[in-house]
């Protein structure tokens, strides 16, 4: 019953989270139809004093800067890779006074699908293209490029086939490349390189893009302080130097851009919100003459939004504004403008921001950008109509200028902060489930078993839930599309949480019903007190990293809070080993002394007593009353310390039966210490000292690539070392075979010291050979398991784990292979030096190992943000994007600390289950049945109360600051490992079933 009823929670907690992400990260609002040059000359007409504005506007968009166009976007361009001595020939041409440079702000996430929108819409795409980013579809926003089409322009394409996705049957000519294939950055940037001269000898096309994919490649590989970026920016220096000459060629007047999408952090990914990611070069070079003066280099960059492409871009190609931009237009690139065109397009540019205030904000008069607008929409009336002298005119224009562009910016403020539509009713039902699964998870024991078959209350609250539901359901002030639709998917859900919440909801009301509320918290406090102080501070330092959520700056630096945890763990268990010493010390003197005064009543002088316990054997023979109080008092403490109400003898006797610590032991226990300080000095990680050198940054330099290689060549040997001793000669060879090729994978792309020349770049071929060796290494452990006699689910175990390391091994960067090392140490030493002496409870050891592996989680330089995922690790082995595939590695390698650490777990568990010298093996199998469930009901509680927590704050939180930044990615990261800890429960539950 129990088995069923965890299945079903598991289930519950998945789908209920599930329906929370999808109503918290929902999608934008939206105007559905597209811009025009008729629905902006309607507006202009419906004044006569507008006719001279409307007769601008016709001009400029009948008469458009620039003929051709040409895009080249390099994804994870950061700004300082822009120019300078790797860029030669840009850097010559920003330098410029007729050029124009700016920096771009990304708004995070900075991924290439939200980046892409962004550029061509003008709006702010929403979190939920995080997740689209691996399968997008075409998009029907209003946008750049469907309206370059609907007005005629050809446009050709090479690059990211993302915008193939977005933007189907829009090129005349196109050739995609597969954007998540990182480890290929030459073949992804040749492809479109090779296009260049066709195209640029032709000269048919109004607009050219090129997407060029190898420097994010790069960086995700090696980082952005790898060898491999300075050639490769050369190698894009070139081909926009070639562009660039062949475009200035033609009296065609041209205009080649140059930008990222996004920038790259210093660990080599993106996702997040640092510096480095959220700032992009965008660099307009423009042909025909252009003045050979320098610009002033005091003169400080200009920064922009990424979003104020969009309208440029459609100002510069002579098409509407797209209809949901929220963009302002950068009237310093219009050279062939005067002012007074310049004002007629921020005010078109005003006008449409205008209308997307009006369709998400219910107050848009009161907003100061609106008002602000308006007052300078009338000052612009009276300008252009005025008989002003020039200079008096262009002064005033000037100030028009600057007043547009503030009062676009803070109506593109206001837009931003409630475009985001929440399913409120979603989020609701959510953490009700949520909160009802925990408490049913915390009171599942303690629960009389008759009150789930109480099927008048379920059959009430059933009825109670389906009438709330419906008048939400029907009712105008609240909706869902996620729970209220009439789809048969929407249905199903609607049953399913239905369903959820009718059971949870009567095991809630019969627990209060019962009275047994006080009593349960009452005996659960109860329970964690006598367990000791190691017990007590597992469970209080969970909840304390719960509570600690409910802080930004906490959520940013949540290793700091792990990290804590697991030094003071260890402190505690060094400290009741040193008490058990100690203690042990005590009692065995005093046996001793008891056996001599039994021995030598008649004479005393036969015993050659040691001097430790001289003085004990004096006390026993004493007659001083005092004496044999303080005896009797150590006898009492004696029996107190072991739990046993018996006489001393006893006593002793059960404590000959218990291993006692020794000095080795501690000594064990404080190298697994140092190794946990080394570990978290190896990855930086977090937000305030990310950009810190660690470890991993000095080891992965190129000057230190011999250190570094015999550095993973020591850490896969002593990996083998340690695993050698359970292994058989036919495991040792498959064994060694795959820590041959990890090696030899890893030297592949050159960041370890070739031995035998690899047979590709990737180092594929090796990778897929590591593969084949741990598939055979675990088809022989299953072999081996018919021919175990004793302690074969132990074996079986640990076999499993062995080959874990293998694919563990495979999947980390070169640096984080010795990181892995270090973790299998560990593990060997809390085996061998922690198991035996210490007295902790499944559950105890169930927090234990789910903090190591949290800890492990960021040992291995991950954090809250998506900028440290390693996309590289899901293309280890493969010669093309595999979805599937890729998901699965990107999983084993994000989370292969915690799996590490659960199935080093699952080991100690069949270990406890075989300590006990009952030698019936029924008694044996349901210990372990019973430590199992123990271990997934612990699991469960340890994933449902952050989740009900954490799920409470970001719907409070929903329009805060940090929303996007720190919350949501959070939100993903709980997800995830909710997902990756259900597997494990799974599977603990198979292995339960199936014994």
């Amino acid at each position: 019953m129990k088995i069923f009823i965890i299945t079903i929670i598991i289930f519950s907690t998945l789908l209920a989270y599930s329906v929370f992400l999808r109503s918290f990260i929902s999608p934008k609002k939206v105007l559905d139809d597209t811009s025009s040059h008729e629905n902006v000359l309607q507006k202009l007409h419906s004044n006569d004093i507008m006719h001279p504005i409307s007769n601008v506007y016709k001009k400029m968009f009948s008469e458009v800067l620039y003929e051709k166009v040409v895009i080249v976007l390099i994804d994870a361009l950061r700004v300082d890779f822009a120019g300078g001595k790797q860029m030669p020939f840009l850097q010559s041409k920003i330098e410029l006074n007729g050029m124009n440079s700016f920096v771009a702000i990304v708004k995070p996430p900075t991924v290439t699908l939200p980046r892409i929108k962004a550029l061509t819409t003008g709006s702010i795409p929403g979190f939920v293209d995080v997740v689209m980013n691996f399968g997008s579809s075409s998009l029907t926003e209003d946008n750049v490029v469907t309206q370059m089409k609907h007005h005629g322009k050809k446009m050709v394409f090479y690059g990211d086939d993302t915008w193939l996705d977005l933007f189907p049957d829009h090129f005349v000519r196109y050739e995609g490349t597969t954007s998540f294939f990182v480890t290929d950055y030459t073949e992804v940037d040749n492809n479109v390189t090779r296009h260049l001269e066709k195209e640029l000898s032709e000269l048919d096309f109004d607009m050219m893009v090129l997407h060029y994919l190898g420097l994010d490649h790069i960086g995700h590989i090696a980082g952005p302080f790898s060898p491999l970026i300075g050639p490769k920016l050369k190698e894009m220096d070139d081909v926009i130097r070639n562009i660039y000459q062949e475009l200035s060629k033609t009296d065609v007047p041209s205009l080649v851009i140059v930008c990222g999408d996004h920038g790259m952090s210093d660990q080599g990914g993106h996702g997040g919100a640092t510096e480095s990611e959220i700032k992009v070069p965008v660099i307009f070079l423009r042909t025909g003459e252009i003045s050979s003066q320098k610009k002033k280099e005091d003169i400080p960059v200009r920064e922009i939004e990424q979003i104020d492409l969009a309208p440029t871009l459609s100002i510069l190609l002579g098409t509407p504004i797209p209809k949901n931009n929220i963009g302002t237009v950068v009237t310093e690139v219009f050279t062939g403008y005067h002012i007074q065109q310049k004002l007629v397009a921020l005010m078109v540019n005003g006008l449409q921001v205008a209308e997307v205030l009006q369709h998400n904000v219910a107050d848009y008069e009161l907003d100061k950008g609106y008002q602000l607008y308006t007052r300078t929409h009338k000052s612009f009336l009276t300008w252009i109509n005025s008989n002003m002298s020039t200079a008096v005119s262009l002064e005033q224009g000037f100030k028009l200028r600057k007043q547009f562009e503030d009062s676009i910016k803070l109506m593109s403020t206001k837009v931003s902060s409630s475009i985001t539509q929440y399913d409120v009713y979603g989020l609701v039902v959510s953490i009700v489930l949520l909160w009802l699964i925990l408490f049913t998870l915390f009171s599942m024991d303690r629960q009389n078993k008759q009150d789930w078959i109480l099927w008048q209350v379920f059959l009430i609250v059933s009825l109670i839930g389906t009438f709330s539901h419906m008048t939400v359901c029907t009712s105008d002030w609240i909706h869902s599309d996620l729970l209220c639709d009439s789809t048969v998917i929407s249905r199903g859900l609607q049953l399913s949480m239905l369903g959820i919440f009718a059971v949870m909801m009567t095991f809630v009301i019969c627990t209060f019903v019962s009275g047994s509320v006080l009593a349960m918290l009452f005996s659960t406090f109860k329970d964690i007190c006598s367990r000791g102080t190691i017990s007590i501070l597992l469970k209080t330092g969970t909840v304390i990293h719960t509570l600690s959520l409910l802080s930004s700056s906490f959520v940013e630096e949540e290793h700091q809070t792990w990290y804590f945890f697991i030094v003071t763990i260890h402190i505690l268990i060094i400290k009741n080993m040193y008490q058990q010493i100690f203690h042990s010390k005590f009692d065995k003197t005093l046996n001793t002394s008891q056996k001599e005064k039994s021995q030598n009543e008649a004479d005393p002088v036969k015993y050659d007593l040691k001097k430790d316990s001289l003085k004990e054997y004096q006390l026993l023979n004493t007659d001083n009353e005092v004496e044999r109080d303080f005896k009797e008092i150590h006898l009492l403490h004696s029996k107190v310390y072991h739990n046993k109400n018996s006489c001393s003898n006893e006593v002793l006797g059960t404590l000959r039966e218990e291993p006692i610590p020794s000095r080795r032991n501690i000594a064990m226990v404080i190298v697994v210490l140092f190794l946990c300080r080394l570990m978290r000095s190896w990855n930086q990680t977090g937000n305030k000292w990310l950009n810190i050198p660690d470890i991993g940054d000095w080891l992965i330099r190129p000057e230190n690539v011999y250190l570094l290689s015999v550095l993973v060549a020591v850490s896969i040997l002593v990996v083998f070392l340690c695993k050698l001793m359970w292994m058989s000669i036919l495991q040792q060879f498959i064994y060694s075979i795959g820590l041959v090729c990890v090696y030899l994978h890893k030297s592949a792309n050159g960041s370890l010291v070739h031995i035998l020349s690899p047979s590709d770049k990737n180092g594929c071929l090796e990778a897929q050979i590591v593969y084949t060796s741990l598939l055979l290494y675990i088809l022989v452990s299953v072999w081996n398991k018919f021919q175990y006699d004793k302690d074969k689910y132990y074996k079986m175990s640990s076999e499993v784990h062995t080959a874990f390391i293998l694919l563990l091994l495979v999947l980390s960067r070169p640096h984080n292979i010795i990181l892995v090392a270090m973790m299998v140490v560990q593990d060997l030493l809390i085996e061998l030096h922690i198991w035996p002496n210490s007295k902790f409870s499944i559950s105890d050891w169930t927090l234990y190992f789910l903090w190591m592996g949290q800890g492990t989680f960021f040992y291995q330089g991950n954090s809250n943000s998506i900028s440290t995922v390693d996309v590289s690790a899901g293309y280890i082995g493969l010669h093309d994007y595999q979805p599937i595939i890729v998901g699965c590695l990107l999983t084993l390698s994000s989370y292969g600390g915690i799996i590490f650490w659960m199935l080093s777990l699952l080991k100690l568990i069949y270990w406890k289950s075989h300590q006990d010298e009952d030698k019936d093996n029924k008694s044996t199998i349901r210990r372990l049945k019973n430590n199992l469930l123990e271990c997934v009901h612990v699991v469960c509680l340890f994933r449902a109360l952050p989740l009900s927590v954490y799920t409470v704050l970001v719907t409070f939180m929903r329009y805060h600051l940090f929303v996007w930044t720190v919350f949501s990615p959070k939100l993903l990261y709980e997800g995830m490992l909710t997902v990756v800890l259900s597997v494990i429960s799974f599977i603990l539950l198979l292995c339960n079933i199936i014994l």
